[in-house]
């Protein structure tokens, strides 16, 4: 069995979002049945996330398995030969059986581009043309409000009780203004359903004069569904890219994975941090367990009892060895 890493191209305008559903055209559904006629084998491509229907995408990852070897470039010609002109297959590359194109993410950049000039019909499909005048300044203030670890239980339609914690991290929010266009980026740990468009609605809001600053922060403060019900166009919105951490070891319960500097808040608790550790956590969780230091040998920093096991060890082995 080999295990394939896709990073893939789309306009949502045709789509009623990514997830296959019965009887509706979604990304998912068009690529599986095109890997079908290639390999004729029924695969489920487990994606990074879902996007929302109309919701666009330049660095959507996924990842399947087959029996069928082909060489990197052949897949991506292979694919693109059978997909749509509004889908597009950028790379794709052999990982091993540890990659996980969900639980490996490290980072998602969201991109939301909004047009305050003519109706432009070559951007249609992927900017939201908007009608008012807006205050870039107020709007840029506001946004430092979302910046860091927040609960958004305000700025998303995911419901409490299916999805009880609704704490996420924004690592930055920065605005580009091209001529008439406004880019808003968003990239952060992970995204509820409808976060970005509600934060973007939100800033609009803001930027009409609608809502002050300080609104801002009492909406989030609130952490209630009912403070804000105002949502983005999806066709604004684009999924830029999704970063990964490497996986060293991966079991039910537990992960060891790579430090990258995105990890800054979870691991402050610990000194003397250096570019041959890993980190070993829960692999449901955000919880870091502790540090795996690698000199002479394999040494684990940690304010608990646990042990690394005899597996742990030797795939720590084997990356670093």
């Amino acid at each position: 069995m080999h295990r394939y890493k896709v990073v893939v191209s789309y306009i949502g305008k045709n789509y009623v979002g990514w997830q296959r559903q019965l009887n509706k055209k979604t990304i998912q559904g068009v690529i599986e049945k095109v890997i079908y006629k290639i390999t004729n084998e029924n695969i489920t491509i487990v994606a990074s996330g879902r996007t929302d229907s109309k919701v666009n995408a330049r660095g959507q990852v996924f990842h399947f398995d087959s029996d069928v070897y082909m060489e990197n470039e052949k897949w991506k010609y292979a694919l693109n030969a059978y997909l749509p002109d509004d889908i597009y297959i950028n790379s794709v590359k052999k990982v091993n059986e540890l990659f996980h194109a969900r639980y490996c993410v490290l980072y998602k950049e969201y991109e939301y581009v909004i047009n305050l000039g003519e109706y432009d019909v070559f951007n249609k499909d992927y900017v939201y043309k908007c009608f008012y005048k807006l205050d870039i300044d107020k709007m840029i203030k506001a946004s430092k409000y979302f910046i860091g670890l927040h609960d958004f239980a305000s700025f998303n339609a995911s419901p409490i009780d299916k999805y009880p914690n609704q704490v996420r991290e924004i690592y930055s929010i920065d605005f580009e203004v091209d001529n008439d266009l406004i880019k808003i980026k968003f990239k952060g740990n992970g995204f509820l359903r409808h976060m970005v468009r509600m934060l973007v609605a939100c800033l609009i809001e803001v930027g009409r004069n609608k809502l002050s600053v300080d609104d801002v922060k009492n909406i989030l403060d609130k952490k209630d569904k009912n403070a804000f019900n105002k949502n983005a166009d999806a066709i604004g919105l684009t999924l830029n890219k999704v970063e990964y951490f490497e996986l060293i070891y991966l079991d039910d319960e537990y992960l060891i994975r790579t430090i990258h500097k995105e990890d800054k808040r979870l691991i402050k608790d610990f000194n003397n941090i250096d570019e041959n550790m890993y980190i070993l956590a829960y692999r449901n969780k955000e919880d870091v367990i502790g540090l795996i230091k690698v000199s002479d040998e394999i040494e684990l920093i940690s304010n608990t009892s646990f042990k690394l096991n005899d597996k742990m060890v030797e795939n720590v082995k084997k990356a670093v060895f």
